[in-house]
């Protein structure tokens, strides 16, 4: 299982109607009637490989040898954020919150799933959504 699996991200692609562009998605399954983890596809779909690559940059930025909490690093939208916070330290975690609770993944897991996004998303055929981003 990869790390994205393990979160409950299911990465496919899909196509607009009536026409070529492929658009490179996330879902999630629904668990006990609840989209588990939906904060974190949320943010990331949106996302294409230079926008990966400028948050994977500014997560691995950070001094992770002292505590500090609300860097904010922000997505493809405005209203796309995560937060992350290094309480005590070397106890990092990336903080989703979309709908007012909080998901904390640790940095380590955030890190393995953006590069399971990045390979997924040069895999999809272009035209597709994301390539531009």
């Amino acid at each position: 299982m990869n790390v994205a699996e393990k979160y409950n991200l299911n990465f496919y692609n899909r196509k607009f109607t009536n026409s070529i562009t492929n658009v490179p998605s996330i879902g999630v399954s629904l668990i006990n009637g609840e989209s588990k983890n939906y904060e974190i596809a949320s943010f990331l779909e949106p996302n294409g490989i230079e926008l990966i690559e400028h948050i994977r940059g500014e997560i691995n930025s950070f001094n992770y040898n002292v505590s500090f909490k609300d860097h904010t690093i922000w997505g493809y939208h405005d209203a796309e954020s995560i937060e992350v916070r290094n309480l005590p330290p070397n106890a990092a975690v990336v903080i989703f919150n979309t709908g007012g609770t909080e998901v904390e993944v640790p940095v380590s897991d955030f890190l393995e799933i953006l590069d399971e996004w990045e390979a997924f998303v040069q895999s999809v055929p272009k035209p597709h959504w994301l390539e531009n981003r």
